[in-house]
């Protein structure tokens, strides 16, 4: 019943429908408003992994400026090339070659070989940049081993003298250690 000509039942009735409308639509501004940040986020964040995933072509940055201005560990007068254990596979280097100053960026190519009776454990593989402390490379270099074949195409190092040490064994555990001194100009 109506006094003064007002309903207030449907007067009543509307405001709660309106209330449960309103409701329901900042619940959909909400979830609408998470979704827009999710794309956003997406939107952002994917171009920039791309952007910053290593692609085929360009080059491999071997050593840091930053690890190549620590110091030095101990490098004996004139060592260009040396084997310092001979018991596991043979490391061949067909480049670069030790006795020429390189020119960046350049290629490195490397073969282990197992002698006939032997088997090759490559996850013994270790290769590390000689410092005063020394840093390990071979997770940067892993890669791009291919069968017996380490093959890096476009390698970049600072500018210097630098130092490196490939090791590796048999799956017996007789083991060969060899250093270079990679001489970079520009």
């Amino acid at each position: 019943m109506t006094d003064f000509g007002i309903d207030f039942f449907g007067v009543f009735s509307r405001l709660i429908l309106t209330n449960s409308i309103f409701s329901a639509i900042e619940q959909e501004w909400g979830i609408m408003m998470k979704i827009r940040r999710k794309l956003i986020l997406f939107f952002w964040v994917f171009p920039l992994l791309f952007a910053l995933y290593p692609h085929a072509g360009h080059c491999l940055n071997l050593i840091t400026a930053e690890e190549a201005a620590q110091p030095d560990a101990p490098i004996p007068r004139g060592i260009k090339l040396t084997t310092i254990q001979e018991k596991g596979p043979q490391i061949k280097i067909y480049s670069p070659n030790p006795d020429e100053p390189l020119r960046i960026p350049f290629l490195m190519d490397i073969t282990f070989e197992a002698s006939s009776d032997k088997t090759i454990d490559f996850d013994s593989l270790s290769i590390k940049y000689l410092k005063l402390i020394a840093i390990d490379l071979t997770g940067r270099m892993k890669p791009y081993l291919n069968g017996n074949r380490l093959l890096v195409k476009d390698l970049k190092v600072p500018q210097g003298k630098h130092r490196l040490q490939f090791s590796i064994a048999y799956i017996s555990g007789e083991k060969t250690m060899m250093e270079i001194v990679l001489n970079v100009e520009k």
